[in-house]
């Protein structure tokens, strides 16, 4: 029987940094651009709504259930930030009635959820002006048939009338992690992999990623290939909070090859130094252990958040203590936003994350 994927990712603050002669780059088509950190301000959040029931065993409770999840996370974001919700007109009366009237309806043809994969990446040029980068979302590397969602990024460019640029190299956002000063970090498991960019070499994709990004210094982890929809994105297990300063969440004493991957990733970060020739701070959150839902891909990291500008939007696992361990942490790395927990088990169930399924436009 052919294995059935999911979206999982395993692998993997103080606002308005300038942009600094070093956390800059020019990209193919002449810009001069750079990806600004998380934790900058936003314009908005964009997400997608998940409109194929295909990919959750067709029409029904379960799929409905999804949507529901999606719509918790966007009513509570758009609390605090404008929220846009690429969807198609048919399916908009279910979506406002799940979302509520703060979320912004946009009529674009999605498949699925994976706003931060499908979507574009959005950068800033010299001028101050936004741009959106397209990093050609293959379904990580033809797993998956998104025909609507490798359109999203062109889409989402054309209704902000935004430039649209185009990588030389193939992947997605969640396998990026930026620090908006530099540095980006990454797993070789899933961007020097044949299924996504046959033929080039790890020298090849990290040239074109410094100039699409504006970074400088990239620090290549091992990642975990062939095992999850993904191959070992970054953004399941390794975050920056800001310049400097790292979260790390995997489950204590896993000896599977995610918790070998995982130690691996830290000795290398242990010993790798930023754009700016800091050390990392790492803040090891241990991962849910008892949680609610039971499914195999269930993803039980805390690492997949998501930083808006006044809150920090983290998963809530049914794991008591560590559900709380988790928002005390996080508290403390993002002093000044509030610590919003959701039950969200729909999204995490599906292999990924609050993180995977957001896209912040500076």
């Amino acid at each position: 029987m052919e294995r059935e994927w999911t979206r999982r990712g395993v692998v993997m603050g103080a606002a308005g940094l300038a942009m600094g002669s070093s956390a800059v780059a020019r990209d193919q088509q002449g810009w001069t651009t750079r990806a600004p950190g998380e934790h900058e301000p936003h314009a908005r959040t964009w997400m997608a709504w998940p409109s194929t029931a295909a990919f959750y065993g067709g029409p029904g409770a379960y799929h409905e259930s999804v949507q529901e999840a999606i719509a918790r996370l966007a009513a509570a974001i758009a609390e605090h930030e404008p929220v846009a919700m690429a969807a198609p007109a048919a399916q908009h009366a279910t979506a406002r009635r799940l979302c509520g009237p703060r979320v912004d309806l946009v009529d674009i043809a999605t498949d699925d959820m994976w706003a931060r994969d499908s979507g574009p990446v959005f950068v800033r040029k010299a001028d101050g002006g936004v741009a959106a980068l397209d990093l050609h979302f293959n379904g990580w590397g033809n797993k998956q048939v998104h025909a609507e969602d490798a359109k999203l990024a062109q889409r989402i460019a054309d209704h902000l009338d935004v430039p649209l640029l185009t990588a030389l190299v193939r992947g997605e956002g969640g396998g990026i992690e930026y620090d908006g000063d530099g540095t980006l970090i990454l797993t070789e498991s899933c961007w020097v992999n044949d299924n996504r960019n046959p033929g080039l070499s790890r020298a090849e994709v990290e040239t074109h990623l410094k100039a699409a990004l504006g970074v400088t210094t990239v620090i290549w982890l091992p990642g975990v290939r062939g095992k999850d929809i993904t191959d070992g994105h970054i953004d399941g297990s390794i975050r920056f909070v800001r310049p400097g300063l790292l979260m790390a969440s995997a489950v204590p004493g896993d000896t599977s090859e995610w918790g070998s991957a995982h130690v691996e990733a830290l000795a290398v970060l242990a010993k790798a130094r930023d754009a700016r020739g800091r050390a990392f701070e790492i803040v090891s959150v241990p991962s849910a252990v008892d949680v609610r839902s039971k499914d195999e891909d269930f993803l039980t990291s805390y690492a997949n958040y998501y930083v808006g500008n006044d809150a920090v939007y983290t998963p809530q696992f049914g794991d008591r203590p560590a559900d709380k361990r988790a928002a005390e942490a996080l508290a403390s790395l993002y002093p000044g936003r509030r610590i919003v927990q959701l039950e969200v088990d729909r999204i995490y169930e599906n292999g990924g994350g609050i993180h995977c399924v957001t896209q912040q436009q500076p």
